[in-house]
């Protein structure tokens, strides 16, 4: 819906991605492009790719493309856990005008076939056999696939319509030597208005919807990203480093790291897992990183469990966060915003004595910032609220933590806090080139940069989806300050109507819940009830670790843990374990702590401890982590029924 004409101000915005990956190619030969753990990937060329490699890397996949006979608008499905090779596999599609449709590897077999079949995808790109085996199953059922790529350098066997990356690559060079001028011709005659990708929604009420996003829908929002930065005083470059660690098959990281490092020359850099984001953060020293509200909230819960156990720790940590608190004040200005700048001089706005104190509080918050690394400027919170609390924490340790918004549909953040302003309980201003207004209801609406073309095979929803003006209708309501600043209210779904005619918003009653340490997920009722009830999921490692301190018993055999994302999390314990007094007292002491804080309407009158947390495993959170309504009404039928029987 937005008009290539609008952009005549950036050049940059005007071209297509595959041209900025080349540009910075050149650019930059011999800079890092990727760095990477290489005993998890066989030692290829031993964890480094330079952006000269990652160039020849990418064409050699785009001709071995081309050998099998892709043709320009082929749709490519990628389903990889993060990896060097899903960028380059993401480039070489693009360099041969095909368009990547993007996979949660995490997905059932039931929604990657769905995904596959609704975009009609030629081609699999896999991170390995055993997600392969999904696909491979059900291979005579999809029709329109014709092969799959194991993105694995060690895969070399022989099976029909399966083809290693090894194999690809040798495939792709011999092909090169005859035609490279085909491949060249075809790259050179990609146009912005062309597809780029096709990203399906989460679907947090039914199978998600595949959104077009075209090649300025791309160019344009990162070059409106770059221009709002450097507006700010905050440059990205070939200098800059990157940590990629949430799914790239998700609009967050696959923007906000993966392409504006290929647009700056920035240097990729990927974790080993989820769960060794910490370690890893230490081991690469990212300049900046993309995080979920939860990575900072489990920073700020085990910082809590540390003091509770050293309390002369406690005593220091205490103290010099009371005077970084005092500190922050010189960070705000009049309407409540800080500068969170990392050359901003805070120490020399400081009187005299307050400077001498802050010295000292420095020395203990430094421990804390190395666990981000040793060259750490900023990181972007997105995908959900943050709470305003917990942003001036991390403030008062001299941490910026920058808050913004933006959809699948938006291709990545429209709204941002600018670094040298941000305030607490705000998402931000107008930012990387969009445009945003408020309908009468209250509905946030954008235009501009980046805002998708269609769903996938759904005309009438792309019509719904906006006005007859042209603006995308966000599905979020939204109040504005005087100064630009956007507050998040509510997904307008997500509203919460009582039976009493009373609107309460769920994401403002998460909000109390979400520095706990005792409770990890939280879901609430209401709709047409005359009450609001939550069904509770504690923080089960903690009270395992509770009882075992206290010598209390309870049946271990029910326990299930899953590690996953590199940490031993327990996802299930029985009901003795819900059930013991010590649990069960902890969680209505942190319901009453929380119901003080709201209003009549909005309390919490009952609750359920569930024994069973929220996971895509039980199919009850998308790959995105947010919560599946529907299919959590369903599972919780009966406990829900009992609280307002």
């Amino acid at each position: 819906m937005s008009e290539p004409e609008k952009w005549r101000w950036k050049d940059e915005a005007l071209k297509p991605v595959s041209w900025h990956f080349d540009n910075t190619c050149l650019r930059f030969p011999e800079r890092d492009a990727q760095l990477f753990n290489p005993a998890i990937f066989n030692n290829d060329n031993k964890g480094r790719f330079s952006w000269s490699e990652v160039h020849e890397r990418a064409e050699l996949i785009s001709c071995a493309l081309l050998s099998y006979g892709c043709k320009p608008g082929d749709r490519m499905a990628i389903m990889s856990e993060n990896s060097p090779y899903w960028t380059q596999s993401d480039m070489a599609i693009c360099c041969v005008k095909g368009v990547s449709v993007t996979v949660f590897p995490t997905l059932s077999q039931k929604e990657t076939c769905y995904i596959l079949q609704d975009s009609e995808s030629r081609f699999l790109f896999a991170g390995d056999l055993r997600l392969a085996g999904k696909v491979i199953e059900n291979y005579p059922e999809l029709h329109k696939l014709e092969r799959i790529f194991i993105l694995d350098m060690s895969y070399n066997e022989e099976r029909r319509h399966v083809t290693g990356l090894r194999q690809m690559l040798e495939d792709g060079a011999e092909w090169r030597r005859e035609n490279y001028f085909r491949y060249v011709e075809l790259k050179e005659s990609i146009k912005p208005e062309d597809w780029y990708t096709v990203i399906y929604t989460s679907g947090t009420t039914g199978l998600g919807k595949g959104v077009v996003l075209t090649h300025f829908n791309i160019s344009s929002r990162i070059a409106g990203a770059v221009e709002f930065w450097e507006r700010y005083g905050m440059t990205l470059s070939e200098q800059d480093r990157t940590l990629c660690f949430l799914p790239l098959s998700h609009v967050f990281d696959r923007g906000s790291c993966q392409l504006v490092a290929i647009y700056t020359g920035a240097a990729i850099a990927y974790a080993d897992k989820p769960g060794t984001l910490l370690e890893d953060m230490q081991k690469y020293n990212p300049t900046w990183i993309n995080c979920v509200p939860r990575f900072y909230e489990k920073i700020y819960i085990q910082l809590r469990h540390v003091m509770e156990h050293h309390p002369l720790k406690r005593r220091i940590f205490q103290r010099a966060l009371a005077i970084g608190y005092k500190a922050l004040s010189y960070r705000m200005d009049s309407d409540g915003c800080y500068n969170m700048h990392p050359e901003y001089n805070l120490a020399s706005r400081l009187p005299l004595s307050l400077r001498i104190r802050y010295r000292f509080a420095e020395k203990v918050f430094r421990k804390i910032k190395l666990l981000f690394g040793n060259r750490f400027r900023y990181s972007y919170t997105a995908s959900a609220g943050i709470s305003p609390d917990l942003l001036k924490f991390f403030y008062a340790l001299g941490i910026a933590v920058v808050e913004g918004y933006g959809s699948t549909e938006s291709f990545n953040a429209c709204i941002v806090n600018p670094l040298t302003a941000c305030r607490p309980g705000f998402i931000g201003i107008n930012a990387n080139g969009g445009q945003s207004r408020i309908a009468d209801d209250g509905e946030l609406e954008i235009s501009e940069a980046g805002v998708f073309s269609e769903y996938l095979n759904k005309p009438e929803l792309t019509e719904e989806a906006f006005t007859p003006d042209g603006w995308y209708k966000t599905g979020d309501f939204v109040v504005q300050d005087k100064n630009g600043y956007y507050r998040l209210v509510e997904r307008k779904k997500a509203i919460i109507c009582t039976n009493i005619g009373k609107n309460i918003s769920p994401a403002k009653l998460e909000n109390f819940f979400s520095g706990s340490s005792y409770i990890d997920q939280v879901f609430f009722i209401g709709d047409e009830r005359n009450f609001i009830s939550a069904l509770i999921v504690p923080y089960y490692n903690y009270f395992i670790d509770l009882y075992d301190k206290e010598g209390v018993k309870f049946n271990r055999s029910s326990l299930r843990f899953d590690d996953s994302s590199g940490e031993s999390v327990c996802v299930q314990v029985g009901e003795d374990f819900t059930g013991n007094s010590r649990l069960r007292q902890i969680i209505e002491d942190e319901v009453y702590r929380v119901n003080r804080e709201l209003e009549s309407f909005e309390k919490i009158r009952q609750y359920t401890i569930v024994t069973e947390r929220f996971t895509e495993e039980n199919g009850l959170i998308t790959p995105s982590h947010k919560i599946k309504k529907r299919a959590v009404l369903e599972r919780f039928s009966r406990e829900i029924e009992k609280m307002y029987s």
